[in-house]
């Protein structure tokens, strides 16, 4: 059997937890995904224990509350708040999906991680230079090897064929 060894720092291993509320039926409980480079360390998790009616119904909204209110060293990124930018992209509950989007207000528990396909920079941000490289070689448009740079014409019966 093949022996694999695994780097040093995939071992995520459990962090703080933090709280802003006593114990009682309107608490979230927060689990997020945490790594610095920096530190050379492996990374964590910490926990966070906090009352829903302090921030709004979206994932977002959490990581917002967190980082304004108990923990200012967070890292994530956001941008629109209306799910079109896909920047807030990350793992929520074992899905990848936008957190200005999610809603939370039935979760009790909830666990943030960075997209699992991608390489961490710090927390919940990814590396993105890899995905901007794949972006540049799409060519989302027919090539025209036709010259004279004139508009091809499709008639009715040649869109037909192209209808399934």
């Amino acid at each position: 059997m093949a022996k694999f060894t695994l780097p040093l720092n995939s071992i995520v291993k459990k962090g703080k937890t933090y709280s802003d509320v006593n114990k009682s039926e309107n608490m979230l409980t927060v689990e997020v995904y945490r790594y610095n480079p920096d530190n050379k360390s492996n990374p964590y998790t910490d926990t966070y224990l906090l009352n829903k009616e302090n921030f709004g119904p979206m994932a977002l909204d959490v990581l917002i509350y967190i980082k304004s209110k108990i923990d200012p060293t967070l890292t994530f990124r956001r941008s629109c708040r209306e799910g079109i930018c896909g920047s807030c992209s990350m793992n929520i509950n074992g899905t990848n999906t936008l957190a200005c989007l999610k809603p939370l207000q039935n979760e009790n528990e909830v666990n943030i991680f960075p997209l699992p396909h991608m390489k961490v920079i710090k927390d919940l941000v990814p590396d993105m230079n890899e995905f901007y490289e794949q972006y540049k070689s799409i060519k989302p448009w027919l090539k025209n090897t036709k010259k004279g740079g004139k508009e091809n014409r499709q008639s009715p019966d040649e869109r037909k064929k192209l209808d399934g």
